[in-house]
């Protein structure tokens, strides 16, 4: 015979069980004739479990579906009483069969009365907080039971479809709204790119005119009447430099005897073109 890891058994006699367990082992049975003892083994592994839920939510007037899904295993100080109370399947005493009996009603109960408290909408943001006091709950409920609970929580929350619908709403308006602020602060560091780029062309502008007038306040200053004369020199001499053309001073203009030199000029290229 047997007992596998994770298990204990207990030998079957025709008067009961013996009274000591037997941990995971091979060995055999005493010899018989008319009645054979029988080995009965316990699996005392822990064990993942989960309980679906729809419940009607008394402060929303809807339902709502979840799960509760938990850790436990088989409380070692109640072995003898589950060996005494449970019967066996065969020859195995099944940790479901430990579960349904002594664990599945009280949860159920205790995980209904706890979340009827709650609207959906507070459900639905303190997952965490309402999943702690649901551990609490339930492993207050179980204690003096073969089954311990290790970890409990909530889990695939399925909100009733108005709830869905308008959470749905909420999250396009908030999206719209951050959509919104993003577009504002973009226009917002345009505008002051603008405003940067029409201040720096101003004072480009003001630099401009700033040195134009400091050249012509330095021309004003520098252009004297000397210079002036110097220059129309300068440029008459280029001219009287050129074949082509009569070069009259233009001090002399005005002056009586330039203009009866000038019409002599005339009157002696008249005579030789007859």
């Amino acid at each position: 015979m047997e007992v596998p890891p994770a298990h204990v058994g207990k030998i079957l006699t025709k008067n009961g069980y013996k009274p000591s367990n037997v941990p995971p082992s091979k060995f055999r049975l005493d010899p018989c004739l008319f009645y054979c003892d029988k080995l009965i083994t316990l699996a005392t592994a822990d064990f993942g479990h989960l309980e679906k839920f729809k419940l009607f939510m008394p402060k929303d007037q809807l339902n709502m579906s979840f799960d509760i899904r938990m850790t436990g295993s088989v409380n070692e100080r109640y072995i003898d009483n589950i060996f005494d109370r449970v019967p066996p399947n065969t020859d195995n005493i099944s940790v479901n069969q430990v579960y349904n009996t002594y664990a599945q009603p009280v949860i159920r109960d205790v995980v209904r009365r706890v979340i009827a408290k709650y609207s959906i909408n507070e459900i639905a943001s303190s997952r965490e907080m309402l999943s702690q006091e649901l551990f609490s709950a339930v492993t207050t409920s179980l204690e003096g039971t073969p089954i311990k609970i290790k970890r409990l929580g909530i889990a695939d929350v399925q909100f009733p479809k108005v709830i869905t619908e308008a959470k749905e709403r909420a999250a396009e308006r908030r999206e719209l709204i951050e959509q919104e602020k993003a577009q504002f602060e973009i226009q917002k560091i345009q505008m002051e790119r603008d405003l940067e780029r029409e201040k720096m062309n101003r004072a480009i502008a003001r630099e401009k005119a700033m040195g134009q007038k400091e050249v012509n306040d330095l021309l004003a200053k520098s252009v004297t009447d000397k210079y002036l004369a110097y220059r129309t020199l300068e440029v008459l001499d280029r001219m009287a430099e050129s074949n082509n053309k009569v070069f009259v001073p233009v001090e002399a203009l005005g002056t009586i005897g330039l203009q009866q030199a000038v019409f002599s000029d005339q009157m002696k290229q008249v005579a030789r073109k007859r």
